[in-house]
C-alpha cells in the first residue's frame, strides 16, 4: 500500500517505497556471534589460577568442535571474521571454528585485546605471589597456531599498561582494574569498534569469556532482563537487516547461550555456567 503526495501538488514517494522498487538497494542480514569456549585443561579456580589454560586436549576439544560445527552450518550467518581475545582458551577455540569454515589459509582469524578477560585481580592475579598473568602476544599465538591469525591486524581496543591511570585514557579503555561498569563500557567500545571496521558489514564470531560475553550481549540488546548465565560452549546470535542504502536495524536477539550443539552433560547448559554478579539471578 502506498499513498503518493505530488510535490508540486504537495506529493512526494516514501523513502522506503523508493528503495523498493530500486534495485540498486539490496537488504541483508548481518549476523554476529557471541562464543564461550568448552572444557579448559585446567580448571580456572578465582584468585588461585592457572588464568591461561588451554583447552582440554579430549574433552575441550569435542566441544570446540560442537561449537565449529554448528556456527559453519548456519547458512548465511557463517562468518567471515573471527575474532577472539589473546588468552589460549579463546585462541585455540577459534582456530577450531575458522578451520571448520572451508576458507583454508584464509587470514581471518583476529586477536583484540579488547576482547580480554574482565581485568580483576580474582581472575588475574595469584593471591599467594602476587603474579598477574598476561595474555599471549599474536606473533607467540600464531606460533601455535599458524594457518589462519592475521598479524597486521591491529587491536581496535588495546591493552593499556597496567599501573596507567583512567584518567589519562579514553573512556571505554582495556586497562586493569577494572569494575563492572567499566568492563561494560570496555566491551560496548570494543564490539562498536569491531563492527565499524568491517566497511561491508560482514558475519563476525567473538569469542571470549563469560563476563565480556554478557557485557557485549547487554551492549546489543539493550535488556538486563534477558542476561543471564553463560554456559561452557554457549552461543549467542544476534542478527540485524542492511541495506546497501545506509539503512541499518537494530539488533534482535536470536538465541542466548545456546547449548543445544554441546554433548552429553553439558547439553543443558548447567555444567559450568559462570554470571557477573549484576546478572546473577539465582
Amino acid at each position: 500500500l502506498l499513498t503518493v503526495h505530488n510535490t508540486q501538488h504537495n506529493n512526494c514517494i516514501s523513502l522506503t517505497m523508493l528503495r523498493c522498487c530500486d534495485s540498486a538497494h539490496v537488504t541483508k542480514k548481518q549476523y554476529i556471534w557471541l562464543v564461550r569456549y568448552g572444557l579448559t585443561e585446567h580448571t580456572l579456580v578465582e584468585n588461585v589460577g592457572p588464568y591461561d589454560s588451554d583447552i582440554d586436549p579430549t574433552i575441550g576439544i569435542t566441544h570446540a568442535t560442537a561449537i565449529m560445527q554448528r556456527i559453519a552450518s548456519s547458512g548465511d550467518a557463517v562468518p567471515q571474521f573471527l575474532y577472539s581475545d589473546p588468552f589460549l582458551r579463546t585462541t585455540h577455540t577459534g582456530n577450531i571454528i575458522v578451520k571448520g569454515l572451508d576458507k583454508k589459509d584464509a587470514k581471518i582469524h583476529r586477536i583484540e585485546e579488547g576482547l580480554t578477560e574482565w581485568q580483576v585481580p580474582s581472575l588475574l592475579v595469584e593471591a599467594d605471589s602476587g603474579n598477574k598473568t598476561d595474555p599471549r602476544t599474536p606473533e607467540q599465538l600464531q606460533q601455535l597456531f599458524p594457518e589462519n591469525i592475521d598479524l597486521s591486524y591491529n587491536h581496535v581496543n588495546p591493552l593499556v599498561p597496567d599501573n596507567t591511570s583512567r584518567s589519562e585514557v579514553p573512556k571505554g579503555s582495556t586497562l586493569f582494574p577494572e569494575s563492572e561498569n567499566e568492563l561494560f563500557e570496555r566491551c560496548a567500545t570494543s564490539v562498536t569498534r569491531i563492527l565499524d571496521d568491517l566497511k561491508n558489514y560482514e558475519n563476525v564470531a567473538l569469542v571470549s569469556h563469560a563476563p565480556c560475553n554478557q557485557a557485549m550481549a547487554l551492549f546489543l540488546d539493550g535488556n538486563a532482563e534477558r542476561i543471564g548465565k553463560w554456559s561452557l560452549g554457549g552461543l549467542t546470535r544476534f542478527s540485524r537487516s542492511v541495506d546497501t542504502g545506509g539503512v541499518i536495524g537494530k539488533w534482535d536477539l536470536d538465541f542466548y547461550s545456546s547449548t543445544d550443539h554441546m554433548p552429553g552433560e553439558y547439553k543443558d547448559g548447567v555444567k559450568g555456567a559462570w554470571s557477573l554478579p549484576s546478572f546473577n539471578k539465582t
